[in-house]
């Protein structure tokens, strides 16, 4: 009985056992089953975000090749003619003169200067008498002054900021981005450049001695105000050079002499063009040379261009130089050189132009009934002619909208 009892009880412990091996391995199959779902899970998730990846780059290079596309048509488009848009009245005397100011135009003579917008709406306006204005424009700030008399006014889009009375006839003028004006004046055998500041407050003032370092021609400050660019005409045993001097008005011109930290001579031409085309980088022109420098604080000479033909005109923007010179088949050729001295392009025209000026991103070359409008890498895109005698023409917006100053009025045009 006993041994019954016993082996009833050996069996139970045995069925026991199997019974739970057979649930452990029930319990290792399904975790090897979820481990495998989740790997399978996994795979199907990657190759999801792969498909969906693909997808957006494809999208992306889809959208940004139309965009390239409708760049390059925007670019090779062209206009046969324009139309009217809006008509305003003039009242300007004959003597006016204008300047592209920002978005805006400044109208200075005589009397006054006055800044307008595209709609011929006075922003301000300041009164003066200056027999012979002179004005210059740097990005944010404008300056008007009398030549050979003693006073200049610093603007910027709201008006006047300043006044400034000097003891000695004005030569020249240039003015900052800031408002911080340089002041060629003459003091009997020497010249002196003053730097002023908004208020009128002398910064620093150099005096050149005409014997030792010649006639200042030209000065240009960048528009920062930190430095300053001055090309001198020297005259020595019956022979002509050109000196190019850069000054620092920051602490690394502080040690050194006038503040003048670098100077190079050029024998046998002269230099009459100099000028900061912002606030690093500056360019000299003459005598079949245009030598362009750059430097945060002392400017190095990067490029040396020799011109095998005579510079009729030299115009600039922030970007580009655009130099015109005689031309074969043509009667001109206009050349526009990077800032590193590299000729982004070369295009001759006949157009017996009486204006050519950076306006925007574009080129506009004009006389009184004819004008030329290119793009900066030298595409022609409109061609024509206006029937009233044309006396200011810049660009409004874009490529389309421009405005064009005739004698009795002011037309908004749109070209078509």
């Amino acid at each position: 009985m006993m041994e019954g009892v016993i082996l009833q009880k050996i069996k139970r412990f045995r069925n026991l056992k199997w019974i739970k091996r057979m649930n452990t391995i029930e319990v290792l199959k399904k975790g090897e089953s979820t481990d495998a779902d989740m790997k399978e899970f996994e795979r199907n998730l990657f190759r999801h975000r792969v498909k969906n990846a693909c997808l957006g780059a494809g999208l992306l290079a889809a959208v940004m090749l139309c965009f390239a596309a409708l760049w390059i048509a925007v670019q090779n488009q062209s206009f046969d003619t324009f139309e009217v848009v809006r008509s305003f009245d003039r009242t300007d005397t004959m003597t006016t003169q204008y300047a592209e100011f920002k978005n805006y135009v400044l109208k200075y003579s005589r009397d006054g200067i006055s800044c307008v917008d595209s709609s011929n709406r006075a922003l301000w306006s300041q009164t003066y008498n200056m027999q012979n204005p002179i004005l210059h424009v740097c990005r944010n700030s404008a300056a008007v002054a009398e030549e050979s008399g003693t006073e200049a006014m610093i603007f910027d889009e709201t008006g006047i900021q300043g006044t400034i009375q000097t003891r000695l006839p004005i030569r020249q003028i240039a003015v900052s981005s800031q408002g911080v004006l340089a002041v060629l004046l003459e003091d009997g055998n020497a010249m002196r450049v003053n730097l002023y500041d908004k208020a009128g407050t002398e910064l620093v003032s150099s005096k050149f001695e005409l014997q030792d370092v010649g006639y200042p021609v030209r000065i240009s400050l960048s528009s920062d105000a930190t430095k300053l660019a001055v090309s001198f005409l020297q005259v020595q045993d019956g022979g002509i050079s050109s000196c190019l001097a850069f000054y620092n008005f920051t602490t690394v011109g502080e040690s050194k002499e006038d503040h003048l930290v670098s100077s190079k001579i050029v024998s046998g031409i002269v230099m009459p063009e100099i000028a900061y085309m912002d606030s690093t980088h500056c360019f000299a022109l003459g005598g079949g040379q245009l030598l362009l420098y750059e430097g945060s604080q002392i400017p190095d000479l990067k490029a040396e261009v020799v011109l095998e033909k005579e510079v009729l005109s030299v115009f600039h923007s922030e970007k580009y130089i655009g130099l015109v010179l005689e031309g074969e088949e043509e009667d001109y050729v206009l050349q526009v050189y990077d800032l590193q001295g590299h000729v982004q392009f070369e295009r001759e025209f006949s157009l017996d132009y009486q204006t050519l000026k950076f306006s925007g991103n574009y080129i506009l070359i004009y006389n009184e009934s004819e004008c030329i409008m290119m793009t900066d890498n030298g595409k022609i895109y409109y061609s024509g002619t206006f029937d009233e005698p044309v006396v200011n023409l810049y660009t409004l917006s874009g490529k389309r909208r421009y405005i064009v100053m005739h004698t009795a009025r002011t037309d908004q045009i749109r070209l078509k």
